[in-house]
């Protein structure tokens, strides 16, 4: 502990001129477990997962069959890193090529819910007119979509859920939750409305990932999504539970989560390296 106490300290010196900053991750998260990162976090927040509120029990994971083995979600509607990410266009071409589960990145912004990665001025990557309630409205009836929430997790999942009450659908809607108090909040939503079980996903988080996989099963959680840079630090593998890898958008990265034995990926629509197991859609 003080050989790793020693090692944070030098770390935070190097975080602090950036310069070092993508190369102590690297080799925090392939050769320390993200030990270092651990104690920075444990210094500087109250980040602890084990005090996080466990789920309700019985929750719907019936969207972890839809998605085939190996499990694909389109990211960003299937078009990520493209003009059309987002967009009503993308979510069309990507259920033709046979996804099932959607990714959308949601801002509020101007009192309404877009379909972009940051809020902003309007561009021709929204030009199609993709928002929450247009997305619901085309989505096809065998279809989720997992939020990925831009702003304000609290104010933004209300909404959802508000428009969620007015619709049968929101068994189809699949949350993500980021820190140990949207467990909480998702509760409160679930009691408002039959929502899909969610997403504990790890983009958010600064604990080690082991310590935020550990407690999956605690929380009830059968799904846990953590970035590609940090799968290396991933020792405890929660039983019972998809691990996803995000983002794969080329098959060299296909190839290490096949070797890592993850369960799936977000992942592009245009993609061909992993055999189609959605045949059965079309």
């Amino acid at each position: 502990m003080i050989v790793l106490s020693l090692l944070a300290l030098v770390a935070m010196g190097i975080v602090a001129t950036g310069s070092g900053r993508a190369w102590l991750h690297r080799v925090d998260s392939e050769w320390l477990g993200e030990r270092v990162m651990d104690i920075l976090t444990r210094l500087r927040s109250d980040e602890d997962w084990s005090l996080a509120e466990p789920l309700r029990p019985a929750q719907d994971y019936a969207w972890l069959l839809a998605g085939g083995t190996p499990l694909r979600i389109a990211h960003a509607l299937g078009e990520s890193g493209s003009p059309a990410a987002n967009t009503l266009g993308a979510l069309r071409r990507s259920y033709q090529a046979g996804f099932r589960i959607f990714e959308v990145d949601l801002v509020l912004e101007d009192g309404e819910l877009r379909c972009k990665h940051d809020p902003g001025p309007q561009t021709a990557m929204v030009l199609d007119g993709c928002t929450f309630e247009t997305l619901m409205a085309a989505l096809p009836p065998d279809a989720w979509v997992v939020l990925d929430i831009k702003t304000d997790f609290a104010v933004v999942g209300q909404r959802v859920v508000d428009h969620l009450k007015k619709t049968p659908i929101a068994r189809r809607i699949i949350f993500q939750l980021y820190r140990p108090g949207d467990f909480a909040l998702f509760n409160g939503w679930q009691r408002q409305v039959a929502l899909a079980g969610p997403i504990l996903t790890a983009y958010l988080a600064h604990r080690r990932i082991d310590h935020v996989a550990g407690n999956t099963n605690r929380l009830g959680v059968r799904a846990f999504t953590l970035p590609i840079e940090r799968l290396p630090a991933l020792h405890v593998r929660p039983l019972g539970t998809a691990v996803l890898v995000h983002p794969i958008h080329n098959c060299a990265l296909w190839s290490i989560v096949a070797q890592a034995k993850a369960d799936g990926a977000y992942t592009v629509s245009s993609m061909r390296c992993v055999p189609d197991s959605h045949t059965s859609h079309s």
